[in-house]
């Protein structure tokens, strides 16, 4: 089976890092970004238009973001008759579709932020070409080297602040494990939410592990502040638990990181000892 994975950012990167280590899996990279990684199979999107293949034996994985003007690259740029014969394709969405309060992948998304109505709409627009279009809801995405508490240590202790504001967050090594189960399940198809579905405030939790670490105290900045950067900002809008309750009873996923707050704590631990 060949693998597909169009963008080269944090995913991408983190998807060829894993699927390098497999004998069954073989893989290509859709991107300009190629200079610094030689290592690794690159397309360019031509490649696509020029060539009448068959993908039937493909999977393909968006990773890229809509653009500016609230369009999908992928869609604009390869024919629909091209991309209905992949066997699979994996589009990597986001929580921001949802609207606030509790919600999982029965709900039906009324999105009321632009971000989240561009989200949706592209989603649909997958579903409609490939019935197998799997679409994956993904949480902020973090990791070891940027977290929240990354740039705190490093002496940035100014934290955005809403009250009852909660982050639907997933550890990139847990996204990437999903796409991958996914992957190797045939007959996996729909919408899954990756998420940690363990909700806390962000200034709130990093208020208690500056207490418990002894470390300075953070300072709260208003979530509509004119100094937050404008990409931001629409995170804070709204607040909504995001449930996911496919995980574990359909894709048979277990997270390596269920919760934020024992990972930074043993990241604080790990960075004291040091």
């Amino acid at each position: 089976m060949k693998i597909f994975i169009f963008g080269f950012g944090q995913v991408s990167k983190e998807l060829a890092k894993n699927l390098s280590n497999s004998k069954n899996l073989e893989f290509k990279i859709v991107s300009r970004n190629t200079e610094k990684f030689l290592n690794y199979a690159f397309l360019k999107i031509n490649f696509f238009k020029e060539n009448k293949l068959n993908f039937s034996d493909s999977i393909l994985i968006s990773t890229i973001p809509p653009d500016e003007k609230d369009g999908d690259f992928i869609l604009k740029n390869i024919p629909k008759s091209t991309l209905k014969s992949f066997s699979k394709i994996i589009y990597i969405s986001s929580t921001s579709v949802y609207q606030s309060g509790e919600v999982n992948e029965l709900t039906n998304p009324k999105p009321t932020t632009k971000l989240g109505i561009r989200r949706l709409s592209i989603e649909k627009q997958w579903q409609e070409i490939n019935k197998k279009t799997v679409i994956v809801r993904s949480g902020g995405i973090y990791s070891n080297s940027s977290n929240i508490i990354t740039k705190f240590l490093k002496g940035n202790h100014k934290i955005i602040y809403k009250k009852n504001h909660f982050t639907n967050r997933i550890h990139i090594e847990d996204l990437v494990g999903i796409i991958l189960k996914i992957v190797k399940n045939k007959n996996f198809n729909g919408i899954i939410n990756a998420t940690d579905s363990f909700f806390v405030n962000t200034f709130e939790l990093i208020n208690k592990l500056s207490k418990e670490f002894s470390l300075p105290k953070p300072t709260k900045i208003n979530y509509d502040d004119k100094s937050i950067n404008k990409n931001i900002s629409p995170f804070y809008q709204i607040s909504k638990k995001v449930y996911s309750i496919r995980l574990c009873n359909d894709l048979g996923y277990k997270l390596i990181y269920p919760r934020i707050d024992k990972f930074l704590n043993s990241l604080i631990k790990e960075e004291i000892n040091t």
